[in-house]
């Protein structure tokens, strides 16, 4: 079987724009940290968010008009950056991605005639990757200026949130009071960091329940030491449902989630129950997920898409983290 570049960019381009619901939720599924928070859409270059803080307001009645209060207004501005994928493939990849679908054809539970060609290229070679660059930069992203005519890094895409949070402590918009100073995090005080952590947060907030975003490492670390003081650990498989229970923290409804992007950072993000405001956010008018479009050129075949991304806090004033990265 010859696979040509043209043959090749016509099919695609057919099977990008079939196929265009399917790839999108497939991406979707595999984003891990956008999975756990709210998206929102901006429709500009900055997706912005106006808050409002007041001093104490009530008071004794009175005949007397007596006013009382004052209230401060603040803006938080979040940069929603384009990114894009550039990407060129040989007729010999081409045929060897051909053979390697005949194969898949044949597993067990697929119908064959479900799954083209054009379908496994998208969905098996380029999608996956796509997964873990873009849950790579919702944490690990710095934006970096790309130099002309060269191609950039994944990590130079857009600012992620361990760089919005520490930007945010510099700036001070996450309030001083809401960075825990919990020193290093080590296996032997995992549980005392993470409940020093929970009680340095306004029980209005713990009380509604929440979750605390780390590193699987620090999840581990957390059962591992409740384990080595209680012989026992606060999540137990359960055969019925066929998945681990949630981590929840003694005497509080909140759940230590592990997020595989923040692996080897030691920062510890609270998010309180029924307050959205740790986000990611795409543009109005441009796909959330990327929409393919191959083209040829001299011996080659071009693909590319466009998307955009941002990430932040809509109130970063309410945003409890510790303090190590």
């Amino acid at each position: 079987m010859t696979i040509t570049i043209d043959q090749a960019a016509s099919f695609l381009n057919t099977a990008s724009r079939q196929f265009a619901p399917e790839i999108a939720v497939k991406t979707r599924l595999g984003l891990e940290m956008e999975s756990k928070l709210m998206q929102r859409t901006s429709t500009g270059e900055y997706y912005v968010t106006e808050s409002m803080e007041s001093s104490e307001i009530l008071q004794p009645y009175q005949g007397a008009f007596t006013p009382k209060g004052t209230l401060t207004h603040s803006e938080n501005a979040i940069r929603v950056r384009p990114i894009k994928i550039d990407l060129t493939f040989t007729e010999e990849q081409l045929e060897k991605w051909y053979y390697a679908w005949q194969n898949s054809r044949f597993e067990g539970g697929k119908d064959p005639r479900n799954y083209s060609y054009a379908q496994y290229v998208l969905e098996r070679e380029i999608t996956p990757k796509l997964q873990d660059d873009l849950n790579s930069v919702s944490w690990l992203g710095s934006y970096a200026q790309p130099t002309p005519g060269t191609a950039g890094d994944s990590v130079d895409s857009v600012d992620g949130f361990k760089k919005v949070i520490a930007d945010a402590i510099t700036a001070g918009k996450i309030p001083a009071g809401n960075v825990y100073s919990s020193g290093v995090l080590s296996v032997s005080n995992m549980r005392d960091q993470v409940e020093g952590f929970l009680d340095s947060i306004p029980e209005a907030l713990t009380s509604k329940g929440g979750k605390i975003l780390c590193s699987p490492q620090l999840v581990r670390w957390y059962l591992r030491d409740y384990r080595g003081e209680f012989s026992s650990i606060p999540s137990l498989y359960n055969p019925e449902a066929g998945a681990l229970r949630p981590v929840l923290v003694d005497a509080y409804n909140v759940e230590l989630v592990p997020i595989a992007t923040m692996a080897g950072s030691q920062r510890m993000v609270f998010l309180a129950n029924g307050r959205d405001n740790m986000i990611w956010v795409d543009r109005a008018g441009y796909a959330t997920y990327p929409n393919f479009i191959f083209d040829t050129a001299p011996r080659v075949l071009q693909c590319y898409a466009t998307i955009y991304r941002g990430y932040g806090f809509e109130f970063p004033a309410e945003i409890y983290v510790n303090n190590q990265v």
